[in-house]
């Protein structure tokens, strides 16, 4: 396999020199590509200041407040470490709001490194989707419903079939761990549509 010493601007370098196109960027953090001047002179500064509060702080209420502004029906906000962190936390909302727990995703579609999430999301053995896979819980599993992406059908279906039971529908408006796959005319806004 390869392995990477470094980045540089939209390049990746590996330990051999090569230089390679990054396309992936981290998934998407990198959109100003790896070590761009700014960025690396914004992080030196804000690590001299500390590195982890560990407790609220004025940059928090900061980025809060721009956030707001850009979003302004935003009336509250939690800041994570991670999309896997925002994913649980969000799930986590949608079945205290409801009292219900299961979920629907889309096959393929990838939503962070969870043990519900990764149900046929393409990633290890939680993929099979199988109660009995080694580290996963049986109602785990159970509580993840995946339906075929762009199958509007199929989430109809799921619903007459646990009418009381669905907290919450997630997916990748453009599916990305599928190979950017874009949704189907009418898919987004049906999915709207079933759960407003």
């Amino acid at each position: 396999p390869l392995f990477f010493d470094r980045g540089e601007g939209a390049y990746l370098v590996d330990a051999d020199g090569n230089r390679y196109i990054d396309y992936v960027l981290s998934w998407g953090p990198l959109v100003l590509g790896h070590a761009h001047p700014q960025v690396v002179a914004a992080l030196q500064a804000a690590v001299g200041r500390g590195t982890s509060y560990g407790a609220p702080n004025r940059h928090e209420i900061e980025l809060a407040a721009l956030v707001q502004e850009l979003m302004p029906g935003l009336e509250m906000m939690r800041f994570v470490n991670s999309g896997t962190e925002a994913t649980m936390s969000a799930l986590r909302l949608a079945r205290a709001y409801t009292g219900r727990n299961k979920i629907i995703k889309f096959a393929g579609n990838y939503h962070g490194h969870a043990d519900m999430l990764l149900v046929a999301a393409g990633s290890g053995v939680a993929t099979l989707g199988l109660p009995n896979s080694p580290g996963v819980p049986a109602n785990t599993v159970a509580d993840t419903l995946t339906a075929p992406f762009n199958n509007l059908d199929a989430v109809l279906r799921l619903f007459a079939t646990y009418p009381e039971e669905i907290a919450a529908v997630i997916v990748e408006p453009v599916a990305g761990n599928m190979g950017m796959v874009p949704p189907r005319d009418g898919f987004l806004a049906g999915l709207r549509s079933l759960t407003s």
